[in-house]
């Protein structure tokens, strides 16, 4: 069940079309100190934004897998990604995967330490952390 509700939906800045989607994507990753490649949506149909809690979503018409090539990850994108937005910080992160192996792994949570950081860390549900630099995740 998707978390965007109705009272949710009420209070968000919604946009819509790929483009003006794509741009706001960097633009909200920047603002809060992420590298702004870290969401490389598709064909995004709805952007969702309340500004008030940080709350964040993406909807893209299919789901994607992405090659992160400065460090050799496969991510793959659901068509609803969300995640709460803070400095330096996504948290509770859903429909993102990493695959590790053979096997795909949810991540929960994305960090840098601070702005100036060079690493950036991807934490799945069991708490189990990896790094990579931050660099490798510019658009």
């Amino acid at each position: 069940m998707s978390p965007i509700t109705p009272e949710i939906r009420a209070c968000a800045e919604i946009l819509t079309g790929d483009a003006i989607c794509k741009e706001k994507t960097k633009s909200l990753l920047k603002e809060y100190d992420l590298p702004d490649g870290l969401l490389p949506a598709e064909d995004i149909e709805e952007l969702g934004y309340v500004k008030d809690t940080g709350f964040m979503w993406v909807k893209q018409k299919k789901d994607i897998v992405h090659k992160f090539e400065k460090v050799g990850k496969q991510v793959s994108y659901a068509s609803e990604v969300t995640g709460y937005l803070e400095k330096c910080k996504i948290k509770k992160l859903t429909g993102v995967k990493s695959k590790e192996v053979l096997i795909w792994i949810s991540l929960t949570e994305i960090y840098v330490e601070n702005p100036t950081a060079e690493k950036i860390t991807m934490k799945t549900p069991a708490g189990i952390s990896k790094s990579f630099p931050k660099s490798a995740f510019e658009a």
